[in-house]
């Protein structure tokens, strides 16, 4: 599911493109850059940026993008045209609208005896694909048209379709499911189908294909292992040492683990959300995807995993230790002196545990109000979480028995990593 390539240069060659397997999910996507070039056809000059982390298929849509400007009529090629007395001829006759297609910004750069960025007097669009984070097209390039294109994952019933494409037939329900745990990334749902197969992990029938064993493939964890080589040490560093966390976990735990100054985890956190495996909220890190999170965790040995835990643990140990000598001196603390007497009430009802419902009857009001007060409380504490929520205003966190009972100290960190039942099982993850 590739296309044509000239190291990072992506074109479509003159001949006949061979048969290659449909583009699906990106429907919304192929009609934005339509749009710019059918704008070229009116004499325009429009500019198209693609984006998206490695794996997103960038090269497989430049390629149906210059299919689409082929059969509206133009000319398409992988080098910008040049311009000014003494330029060669465009192919095509003249004013023949022109593509250009460049698979990596940093290909804008000028070669001697070429003004890239020049417009042309012919109908011409530059279509530019990069990396998401990398730099984009430049700012002086002047265009009449532009669509700013980024490539997410996947819709459900688009890796279905692409599953059945390459399987032949569907996939029955066990295996729609596995196919689903790929969380719509292409890369990884077209490798995850491949393993399968070679690994005799699924059955294909006359009607549809069957799982035969849940495990995930070995070239599923060779794709990650070449992914993971791409980037720097320090963010391959943070990518496995988050996902040994839990697929979801506090910047003030990796701090400590990390043993760097929050400000040099600043420009990691952000090569680490580029990848496209990390998204970094105000106090948080997720990895959204749970098959690649499981392949992370996969990649480092148990005992280090152990090791990470144990660290993480005997430090949050150290916190409550610190935090209960502290309250001992002091007395208990009531929240910071700017919140009203509701809002401590409701953060003495978060202490509870109470969902937003019940807090709603507690205090007679609806839970659309009470989830208002929660986001007031969330951005004047500079929080994105219950449990952060407490923690900032000095409550311990929400009891594990029955709400109502009022706020205990936890006893400590249960399991940080829980696989869901159905899920692909990670070798060794203790």
């Amino acid at each position: 599911m590739t296309g044509t390539t000239t190291g990072q240069l992506v074109y479509a060659p003159a001949a006949p493109a061979p048969a290659r397997l449909p583009l699906r999910g990106r429907e919304d996507e192929l009609a934005r850059v339509r749009r710019a070039l059918e704008f070229g056809l009116d004499s325009g000059c429009a500019l198209v940026t693609v984006e998206g982390p490695p794996g997103s298929g960038r090269t497989r849509f430049l390629a149906e993008c210059a299919a689409v400007a082929r059969r509206l009529g133009f000319v398409t090629g992988h080098r910008p045209e040049r311009s000014g007395p003494g330029s060669p001829p465009g192919d095509g006759a003249p004013g023949t609208p022109r593509l250009t297609v460049l698979d990596d910004a940093h290909f804008l750069a000028v070669e001697p005896g070429e003004a890239p960025l020049a417009r042309s007097h012919a109908p011409y669009v530059r279509l530019v694909a990069h990396r998401r984070g990398a730099p984009g097209a430049p700012a002086d390039w002047s265009a009449g048209h532009t669509e700013r294109i980024n490539l997410g994952p996947l819709r459900p019933p688009a890796s279905l379709q692409v599953a059945a494409d390459l399987l032949g037939v569907p996939p029955a329900a066990p295996l729609a499911r596995v196919v689903r745990s790929a969380g719509g990334h292409p890369k990884l749902l077209v490798e995850l189908v491949a393993g399968m197969r070679e690994e005799h992990l699924l059955r294909v029938g006359p009607h549809e294909a069957e799982l035969v064993e849940e495990r995930i493939p070995q070239r599923l964890r060779e794709l990650l292992r070449s992914m993971l080589l791409e980037y720097p040490d320090e963010c391959r560093q943070l990518l496995r040492v988050a996902a040994v966390l839990g697929r979801e976990s506090t910047v003030g735990d990796l701090l400590p683990v990390l043993q760097v100054p929050p400000s040099a985890l600043l420009l990691t956190l952000d090569r680490a959300a580029g990848t496209g495996l990390l998204a970094v909220g105000s106090t948080q890190v997720r990895f959204p995807n749970e098959l690649l999170w499981r392949l992370v965790v996969d990649s480092v040995p148990v005992p280090l995993r152990q090791a990470l835990r144990r660290q993480v643990a005997d430090g949050r140990r150290t916190e409550r230790t610190e935090r209960t000598e502290r309250t001992e001196r002091t007395g208990p603390a009531a929240g910071p002196p700017d919140l009203n007497g509701q809002e401590n009430l409701i953060v003495q009802l978060v202490a509870e545990g109470l969902t937003n419902k019940q807090m709603a009857r507690r205090l007679g009001i609806s839970p659309h109000t009470v989830n208002y007060h929660l986001r007031k409380l969330f951005q004047k504490a500079g929080v994105n979480s219950r449990i952060a929520l407490l923690r900032e205003t000095g409550w311990s966190e929400p009891s594990d028995g029955p709400p109502g009972r009022g706020p205990r100290v936890s006893p400590g960190p249960g399991p940080l990593v829980r696989p869901r039942p159905g899920a692909f099982e990670v070798g060794g993850q203790t």
